[in-house]
């Protein structure tokens, strides 16, 4: 035992192995936090995953689980190799990275746990608070805050969309909330009319000004039941624009470099080439399942289904159709959410029981 005491010390003395050396190319591998056993089981699931794009070896992983004792928010900076559990928060799902300041960041808590609503850090993680702003709308009329997904306008972090997990105040759909002073007051957008129902929704900028395609008023509204829903003009009027289903548990959308749109999806993913006003399932190459992750590296689209024992899939964003397996590696769990390092070309991916798995790129042609 004494020994091994030794050795555990020894161990967590170690400097941490640098990014551009620690993963095999083209195999993937698991960096989940010690500690964290995540099986179908024991209800423990891995959530968000959020790069630093400044940091690109700074990374937080969103834990949830059945009991929210075992859920929190962890931070590594050596590219998985170490974690730290931060913060107060239970059940984490969403981080948001300023991209101007590093140690600001968002958070949405959500489902279940003592933590619910939009959190704000100043420290990196370290401590978090909610803004009053938010306890106020929440309070009435909103009347719940308990959420699921957030975005940032990527021209104005202090822009910010919100989406839902529970139904609104008298049993109504839930709808979207937005900020544009970092959190600190609220407009309440309502669902789109003519959604059916279902709830846990998840919210899209659809806003790229590099390529001057959409605005902050451009949005979309991906919901379990109903399908897509699209508004220009900030949650005004909403247009459905897919009558397929998000998958339950989440999404996640790509744009490609041409300007194309890829989102998770229930069944297949999608495929948008007009900023999301139409989509088209795609089926090519691809099992019928549920889909939630997907990512790009500007040359290839990543992404894996939650079928038994399927492996990840790669299509060249020249074509973005026709899809085949990345590699002989299978897994059973689908990507919640996924994350690019591009300086380090390493594809992170958060796989619900599976754990936080990376994998190293071939090098950017």
């Amino acid at each position: 035992m004494r020994n091994t005491l030794f050795l555990l010390a020894a161990l967590a003395a170690m400097p941490a192995i640098a990014a551009d050396s620690a993963f095999e190319p083209g195999v993937w591998t698991k960096v989940t936090p010690a500690g964290v056993v995540m099986t179908r089981e024991n209800h423990v699931f891995c959530q968000g995953v959020t790069l630093d794009l400044k940091n690109p070896r700074t990374l937080y992983l969103c834990i949830c689980a059945y009991d929210a004792a075992k859920g929190g928010l962890f931070k590594t900076v050596d590219s998985g190799a170490t974690w730290k559990k931060i913060g107060q928060l239970d059940e984490p799902l969403h981080v948001a990275i300023d991209p101007d300041d590093s140690n600001h960041l968002y958070c949405v808590d959500g489902v279940r746990g003592g933590t619910l609503g939009f959190w704000d850090s100043r420290d990196g993680g370290e401590s978090w608070s909610m803004p009053e702003g938010f306890k106020k709308v929440t309070e009435k009329p909103v009347g719940t805050r308990d959420l699921y997904h957030l975005a940032t306008d990527p021209t104005d972090f202090k822009h910010i969309l919100v989406s839902f997990h529970s139904p609104w105040a008298d049993g109504k759909n839930c709808g979207v909330l937005e900020s544009k002073d970092g959190g600190e007051s609220w407009v309440a957008h309502d669902a789109p009319p003519t959604l059916k129902g279902g709830y846990g929704m998840a919210v899209f900028f659809l806003f790229d000004p590099a390529k001057k395609i959409g605005d902050g008023q451009t949005w979309l509204f991906t919901a379990q039941e109903g399908g897509f829903f699209k508004t220009t003009d900030a949650g005004k009027s909403w247009s459905l624009v897919y009558r397929s289903q998000m998958t339950h548990g989440g999404n996640q959308i790509y744009r490609a470099k041409d300007g194309t749109l890829y989102s998770g999806g229930y069944q297949y993913p999608a495929r948008s080439t007009d900023n999301g006003s139409s989509w088209q399932p795609i089926k090519q190459g691809l099992p019928y399942s549920w889909y939630m992750g997907i990512c790009g590296d500007g040359q290839n689209i990543y992404t894996a289904s939650t079928g038994e024992k399927q492996p990840f899939f790669v299509s060249a964003e020249s074509d973005g159709v026709t899809w085949k397996p990345m590699n002989d590696r299978k897994f059973s769990a689908v990507p919640f959410e996924m994350a690019l390092d591009p300086v380090n070309r390493i594809l992170y991916s958060a796989s619900w029981e599976e754990g936080l798995l990376a994998i190293k790129l071939p090098a950017d042609k």
